[in-house]
């Protein structure tokens, strides 16, 4: 889904697109939780380590891509089937 859309509790997946040092080219290797999305459009999130909380998307992608290779983010909205 566009980031214009994305919402609290929405996934942010990290898919790399360039070789990377750890992971191949098409793999999906790390996931976040939208936890909260700006009035101007920032969307955070919050990742498995306590140093990761209500960060910005923006700020971790450009983290993501000078540390491990162009990555590509996917945002998905889970849509449970149990109600």
């Amino acid at each position: 889904m566009p980031r214009t859309e994305a919402q609290p509790g929405d996934i942010v997946f990290y898919e790399q697109v360039a070789p990377g040092t750890e992971t191949a080219p098409g793999e999906t290797h790390h996931a976040a939780v939208v936890t909260s999305v700006t009035p101007d459009g920032d969307i955070k999130l919050t990742q498995h380590t306590s140093s990761f909380q209500n960060v910005s998307l923006d700020s971790r992608e450009h983290t993501a891509n000078r540390n491990g290779g162009e990555q590509r983010i996917r945002i998905v909205r889970p849509e449970p089937d149990w109600y």
